[in-house]
């Protein structure tokens, strides 16, 4: 009696799936600012407050060489929700950025929504954006120290 409830009842569900399929949205980051200097920019996003700012992303990382265009960073297939990002210029092979001794930033950096402050560093709920489903997401960081 249940394969039969299975296979009454599940084929209409495998077909609704089939028709209207899990979106997966798109964040494409242009990087402005910090023009004189050389360097790949890195791009992390994080999808909670969970190590932001200057821990690993935990929805993803890119690095990549900034085009003439200013687009750097290009996250793909991300579920519609709430995330956070943090841009940086770095010099090749160095994998995060170094800090002072005030745990101020060495190197050019910028958050999404452009959040800066001069004695503390932004917090997640500052910086969150919002992907939406069926539409890309466009950010622009400048990146300053």
């Amino acid at each position: 009696m249940s394969h039969r409830f299975l296979r009454i009842f599940s084929a209409p569900i495998i077909a609704a799936l089939a028709v209207h399929p899990v979106l997966a949205e798109d964040v494409v980051v242009t990087v402005a600012g910090a023009r004189d200097i050389s360097g790949e920019v890195a791009c992390r996003l994080y999808s909670g407050p969970r190590n932001f700012p200057f821990g690993k992303g935990t929805a993803g990382e890119v690095r990549t060489a900034r085009s003439a265009d200013g687009t750097a960073c290009i996250f793909s297939n991300l579920a519609p929700g709430s995330y956070a990002l943090v841009a940086a210029l770095l010099p090749k092979g160095q994998d995060d950025v170094t800090r002072d001794f005030l745990g101020r930033p060495r190197q050019p950096w910028g958050v999404s929504n452009n959040i800066r402050h001069a004695l503390r560093a932004p917090r997640y709920d500052e910086a969150v954006f919002t992907v939406e489903r069926g539409k890309t997401t466009r950010l622009r960081i400048t990146l300053a120290k």
